[in-house]
């Protein structure tokens, strides 16, 4: 076999001839899967989702189980490969079978593009409910010490949209056609991260705020059912500021605080504030300054008055005003205020799905199908932020997943198949063998 390979030289060295062919054997270049296989066995993420799906395929015709299609999907995007066309290439690949459950060559090979594109074809809006449920319920198994306070914060994001894609439209705001993904995140107070409990893509771009309240109440419930009596706060921009969703809040005890769009009687409120830290600026050298106020507003269409704080910035170029609706929130307008501005770590997390895993890949002309590729993008997301806290003893208890991929999944790995055993053999010169290695036993990994 090797024989046949063809052969190329390359002159980088003065003195001795580089040949270079295709003859290495079975080589994988992303060893470190197994290291994210083994935290998908301890938590059981894989094999929850596949659960929620109903396979409708006749069994006698099924060459590749629903988990086993699951896990290659979610370890492909894991590894970078978002498109189910990669497959292809990767369905013979020895780490990859590994992860998914096979033996690496006495095993058939995995699903190619057609298979896993069926997969998406199958999964109903229903089962993708489900799936959230999943999320959340990773959420909320973590072993923590005396929960007191969950945070949970709402955005959305735009995934451009191109040709005739089902329920597509123009938004002006984003300056083209686009679909508006939102995602709900959930952090323990106190702890460093927020963690992805649900990610839905609506078929409008109009605001729903009885599916929201929908989607909060069954997060919520769970939350106390885990934790009873712990104290819930909603932070969310201003897209999502609404009646109905404050009354809903309040009514469930939910406190929240929500940015509001500035409007002529807002602006009046906060004049006073506003002249206080111009002159402020004018009197400081870098013509700078920040105040915080507070006041009561009751919005036309508002069944009571609710408290706003609001924050005055001037600098030398321009003079912002913002206001915030609150309740349920203690200390002075700058901490409550504050309080908010930490929703900005979530707007974070979102620019990561979309720049690591390629959440925004929704580019099937079918919209179900666009809703299981997010669905899956975020399972995978989900399995990093379960590898950052593994690694939380470590210098990558706050990388991006970017880091996590190259430094921890993308390794050179030879991998050998006996009828006793099977041997993978990492590269030796992989700069974060130790690293691997105490993260590897941290998942209960035997060390001989």
């Amino acid at each position: 076999m090797a024989s046949s390979q063809p052969r190329l030289d390359f002159p980088l060295l003065a003195r001795t001839p580089l040949e270079v062919d295709f003859s290495g054997g079975v080589l994988s270049s992303d060893g470190g899967l197994l290291l994210l296989a083994q935290l998908d066995r301890r938590i059981q993420l894989t094999e929850r989702v596949a659960a929620c799906i109903h396979d409708a395929r006749l069994p006698e015709r099924v060459t590749h189980p629903l988990l086993d299609l699951i896990r290659q999907r979610i370890f492909q995007i894991a590894a970078g490969y978002e498109d189910c066309i990669d497959a292809n290439r990767l369905r013979s690949d020895p780490a990859l079978k590994l992860a998914v459950g096979r033996r690496p060559t006495s095993d058939a090979d995995l699903a190619c593009q057609s298979t896993l594109s069926r997969l998406e074809y199958m999964v109903a809006e229903a089962e993708c409910e489900a799936i959230n449920a999943v999320l959340l319920t990773t959420f909320l198994e973590q072993p923590r010490a005396r929960v007191r306070e969950v945070i949970l914060d709402v955005d959305t994001s735009e995934d451009k949209t191109h040709g005739q894609q089902e329920f597509a439209e123009f938004n002006a705001y984003y300056g083209g056609s686009c679909y508006l993904p939102r995602f709900l995140f959930a952090r323990v107070a106190g702890e460093g991260e927020e963690a992805l409990v649900h990610a839905r893509l609506p078929d409008t771009h109009a605001y729903d705020a009885d599916e929201l309240i929908a989607t909060l109440e069954s997060v919520v419930a769970a939350i106390r059912a885990r934790w009873p009596g712990v104290r819930v706060v909603l932070r969310a921009d201003a897209w999502f500021g609404n009646p109905e969703l404050y009354a809903w809040l309040e009514a469930a005890r939910v406190a929240y605080a929500i940015a509001i769009p500035a409007n002529a009687v807002l602006n009046r409120e906060a004049q006073p504030l506003r002249q206080q830290t111009e002159a402020e600026a004018a009197a400081s050298e870098e013509k700078r300054a920040r105040r915080f106020g507070k006041f009561w507003y009751q919005a036309q269409g508002w069944s009571t008055a609710r408290e706003v704080v609001a924050k005055v910035e001037v600098t030398p170029h321009t003079t912002s005003v913002r206001f915030v609706v609150v309740e349920g929130l203690t200390g002075s307008a700058r901490r409550r205020y504050t309080f908010y501005g930490g929703r900005g770590e979530s707007e974070n997390r979102i620019k990561e799905l979309k720049a690591a895993i390629k959440s925004d890949r929704t580019s099937a002309m079918d919209f179900a199908t666009n809703q299981v590729r997010l669905m899956l993008a975020a399972v995978a997301y989900v399995l990093f932020q379960g590898l950052r806290r593994v690694a939380r003893p470590t210098g990558l208890a706050h990388a991006q997943v970017e880091t996590l991929r190259l430094t921890l999944i993308k390794i050179a790995a030879q991998v050998k198949e006996t009828t006793r055993r099977v041997k993978v053999a990492l590269c030796s010169a992989c700069p974060t063998q130790e690293l691997w290695r105490r993260l590897a036993r941290r998942l209960a990994v035997g060390v001989t």
